[in-house]
This record gives structure tokens, C-alpha cells and sequence, in this order.
């Protein structure tokens, strides 16, 4: 009798272990499948591109350089340099529903940066890391395949923070 009993034990055990890695793993693959569909969904019709930084979790979509809505104000802002595969993005941090490039303190040199268009995807990596006394203006190099984002330097104040990266 206790055989049997052990033996009926043992099954309920392997039931249940079954039935919550079995779970586990569905859930698992439904999240999975979820975050990659999520991540094919690019409104062109919207946003002339996006902005696209895996490391800080941000996919912000962004507007041609002559649409009103291509405007720091509201949106993060594509700024037009004459340089082939080179870009410039500003956007706020801080507080607000505006502040789009708060987490841009957190990326460090090595760091993966993506700008997506309807046809291309470029891929850069951060190169440098700059701090600059807070003027309206900052300075870029002229070489091609460069991306620039530059935000309000949320550590020290009064500060421009200039993430620069190269194409790879």
C-alpha cells in the first residue's frame, strides 16, 4: 500500500512541475512574440524615422526637417547638416511630457544607436561623450556618418550633454 501511495505522490508532483514550466514557457513565448511584433511596427506615414537606442529602451519617431511638428517644442528634433549619413538630434530632458532624451545619461562609450528609415536602417556607436557650457550652440565635425544627440545635461547644470557616435 505505500508503494502505491508513494507512486501516486510522485505523480502529482511531476503533474504540477509539468503544468508550471509548461505555463512558464507559454507566457514566455507569447511575451517574446509580442516585443518582436511590437518592434516591426514603424509608422512611415507618420514619422519620417526613428530613433532607435536598445541600451535605454527608447524608439521615439521623428519628422521630416521641414514639418512644424519637427520641432524640440514638441517632439524630438532632426536638425539638418550637410554631411552624408550624418545627423544631428536634440530633444529635452528634465521633467514634462516633452522630456523624450532623459535616459540619454545613462548610455556610456560602446553603446548601439539606430536611425530607421523606410528603406535603410543606419547603425552607429557611441564614440564620445561630451559636457559643454549650455549656449544654443555646440559644435560638430563635418565627417561623414556621424550621429549626434544633444540634450540639456541633467548631472551638471547649466551644461549641454553631446552623445556623438560613427557609423558602423
Amino acid at each position: 500500500m505505500l508503494k502505491k501511495k508513494n507512486i501516486i505522490f510522485i505523480l502529482i508532483i511531476f503533474v504540477v512541475l509539468f503544468s508550471v514550466f509548461y505555463i512558464k514557457n507559454k507566457n514566455n513565448v507569447k511575451e517574446e512574440s509580442v516585443v518582436k511584433e511590437s518592434d516591426e511596427n514603424y509608422d512611415f506615414k507618420k514619422y519620417y524615422g526613428y530613433l532607435i537606442i536598445p541600451k535605454i529602451n527608447m524608439k521615439l519617431g521623428f519628422y521630416y526637417y521641414d514639418s512644424l511638428l519637427n520641432d524640440v517644442a514638441k517632439n524630438i528634433e532632426l536638425i539638418k547638416i550637410p554631411v552624408e549619413n550624418s545627423y544631428l538630434i536634440a530633444g529635452h530632458s528634465g521633467t514634462g511630457k516633452i522630456a523624450f532624451f532623459n535616459d540619454l545619461k545613462d548610455l556610456i562609450i560602446g553603446d548601439d544607436i539606430y536611425i530607421r528609415f523606410q528603406e535603410k536602417e543606419n547603425h552607429y556607436v557611441v564614440s564620445d561623450i561630451k559636457r559643454v557650457i549650455k549656449s544654443g550652440k555646440i559644435n560638430i565635425s563635418d565627417e561623414e556618418n556621424k550621429i549626434y544627440l544633444t540634450t540639456c545635461d541633467q548631472i551638471i547644470d547649466g551644461y549641454q550633454l553631446i552623445i556623438e557616435g560613427n557609423l558602423t
